[in-house]
């Protein structure tokens, strides 16, 4: 019923049409979105934001809670994917050793009331039209709102999700969107601090329904939340401007990205996962602090030798 036909019509398209929107749906894949919007925090300049460090900041808190409205929702509501959701047909053409990868991306496992994916990319894709200075306001909505729709198709034709469950996500991301950015008011602490205290009402919301599969997550999410206000919080602008190279900003991501894949795949249980959280945005929001005292330690060093 909360498909009303559109998944089993749009699933059994032809197979070219559905390897393509497995690739569109990495748009709106976690690991995307955090990458995506933590080298805009590292590596943007004036052209994008006039605040450059201040705008990618509160992004990324936008996004930390999405994730946790995300995986409370799921948790309140328990409603399971489209019983084909765990299983897609491999594309003959696919080269072997690419398997595994298009079949995590082709398939959806866990609840599936509201789409992650579309409150996901609602938050970051419609957070960054608002914040963001490149182009104008129509167009940047243009492209945030084209994004989000072909996400959210992504994920009826991948037959992962009903209708409902994407139309449900678009308008949570909306009103999350719409509180988040009301409250934090352009400062990325009181963001983060939204986004902490969605995910401690989510940890409650999980303990309460008795869903261990995401108790997990939850953690992750409010130890970043917590850590990234706090972190952002004891910087002061002179640590803010120092610049970040492309090189260090890649390897910056990839460490603060690594607790959270290990907590993901190992599931250490929620005491380790919030500690992975924070460790992982902390490490991302004192990115630029860190290389500029890297930089300047390096500086002096040459310095002393050529003295």
């Amino acid at each position: 019923m909360r498909g009303l036909g559109f998944t089993e019509t749009l699933s059994n398209l032809p197979e070219p049409f559905v390897a393509a929107f497995a690739l569109v749906t990495q748009l709106g894949d976690v690991w995307f979105l955090f990458a995506t919007l933590g080298l805009l925090y590292l590596l943007a300049g004036e052209r994008i934001a006039r605040h450059p460090r201040r705008t990618g900041a509160l992004l990324v808190a936008l996004s930390v809670g999405a994730l946790a409205t995300t995986l409370a929702l799921k948790a309140a509501f328990g409603f399971s994917r489209p019983p084909d959701a765990g299983t897609a047909s491999i594309p003959p053409w696919l080269p072997p050793m690419l398997e595994t990868v298009y079949l995590n991306a082709a398939t959806g496992d866990g609840l599936g009331f509201p789409s992650g994916h579309a409150i996901g990319t609602t938050v970051a894709y419609g957070g960054a039209a608002a914040v963001l200075d490149v182009w104008n306001r129509r167009k940047r909505t243009l492209v945030a709102g084209t994004l989000v729709g072909l996400v959210c198709l992504a994920r009826l034709v991948l037959g992962v999700h009903y209708l409902v469950d994407v139309v449900a996500g678009v308008a949570v991301g909306l009103a999350y969107l719409a509180v988040a950015l009301r409250v934090a008011d352009g400062d990325p602490a009181r963001a983060f601090g939204v986004a902490a205290v969605a995910a401690a009402a989510g940890l409650a919301v999980v303990v309460f329904r008795g869903v261990p599969s995401e108790l997990g997550p939850m953690a992750t999410a409010l130890g970043a939340g917590i850590a990234g206000g706090v972190v952002w919080q004891r910087l002061d602008a002179s640590q803010l401007s120092n610049p970040v190279s492309v090189p260090v900003a890649v390897v910056g991501i990839a460490l603060s990205g690594l607790p959270w894949v290990s907590a993901y795949l190992v599931e250490p249980g929620p005491v380790v996962s919030l500690v992975a959280g924070a460790t992982g945005l902390s490490i991302l929001v004192a990115l630029p602090a860190l290389s500029g005292r890297l930089g300047g330690e390096k500086s002096g060093g040459e310095t002393s030798r050529a003295a």
